[in-house]
């Protein structure tokens, strides 16, 4: 087995759109931040910002590999293979399994030491066995997971006793950029809020309790989906203030008739937990790991 990794081309699109949606079969994807199959768009996008390379088996399209950048750390956002029905025997799968993850994983820290990062950070979804087995082989260790969930709160969802829902206005944005800070430990800046703000597909809610501003929540309808991030103040937390702010978005989506999805950490304990208690419905689980190199 003659394995190959170069710089994907135009000529290329084609068989990344096979390669990708083989593996994935629609749904959502981090990768391309939208729901549903691929197609060459995506790939002409994603080209201009992300390096992308075609892994090559026996000179056929077999795989690839996508790599992004969170902050100034590189990560692997996708490593897919399709196994070819010839390496299906036992002996040839296990030969093509260790052709595979030995090169790839020998191109992945030759990237990554010219980046001059010491921490190589692979992302794949719990169902891409290549990954787990790249992963499981060369000793890296898990970090997080990023799971994906759609669905919609079951039952009736009020503001709790004290506490009031608006529509945020655009001189809500200050106070908005700080909320989004403190409750989501992200910083926004506020004129990106008001830009935001001003936008049709856009929706930002405040909660208050006697006119101060302690959860908010974003709604953004994009790409036939509707993304939402709730965010409350821990003194103001397991009062119900979330489930209700979580509704006002789902409302927003349900209008224009689109499936509500979120994305949450494994790790982040109350996410987690905000999330079951919605009865949310898991789409989708990244799972991070990482190897010092």
């Amino acid at each position: 087995m003659r394995l190959t990794i170069r710089a994907a081309g135009p000529s290329d699109v084609p068989s990344l759109v096979e390669i990708y949606d083989r593996a994935y079969h629609g749904g959502y994807s981090a990768c391309f931040d939208r729901y549903g199959p691929s197609t060459p768009q995506d790939f002409w996008w994603v080209q201009s910002e992300k390096p992308v390379f075609l892994i090559d088996l026996n000179q056929r399209p077999g795989g690839l590999i996508i790599l992004g950048k969170v902050g100034r750390q590189l990560l692997v956002e996708e490593f897919l293979i399709h196994t070819p029905a010839a390496s299906r025997e036992p002996d040839g799968r296990a030969q093509l399994e260790e052709t595979v993850t030995n090169g790839v994983h020998e191109f992945l820290v030759k990237k990554f030491q010219d980046e001059r990062q010491d921490l190589v950070t692979l992302r794949c979804a719990e169902t891409n066995p290549a990954g787990l087995l790249l992963a499981r082989r060369h000793g890296f260790s898990f970090a997080n997971a990023l799971v994906v969930a759609s669905g919609a709160v079951r039952g009736e969802a009020p503001a709790p006793a004290g506490y009031t829902i608006r529509r945020a206005s655009q001189a809500d944005a200050r106070s908005v950029a700080r909320l989004h800070e403190e409750t989501l430990r992200v910083p926004v800046r506020s004129e990106d809020l008001h830009n935001l703000s001003k936008q049709s597909d856009m929706r930002v809610f405040l909660a208050e309790r006697e006119a101060f501003p302690v959860g908010l929540a974003l709604a953004q309808a994009k790409d036939g989906v509707g993304r939402w991030t709730v965010g409350v103040r821990d003194a103001h937390r397991h009062k119900g203030l979330g489930r209700a702010l979580a509704q006002e978005t789902l409302q927003f989506f349900a209008a224009r008739k689109l499936t509500p999805i979120t994305t949450y950490w494994a790790l982040d304990t109350e996410a987690a937990r905000f999330a079951r208690s919605l009865e949310v419905r898991t789409e989708r689980t990244y799972l991070y790991f990482e190897k010092r190199i």
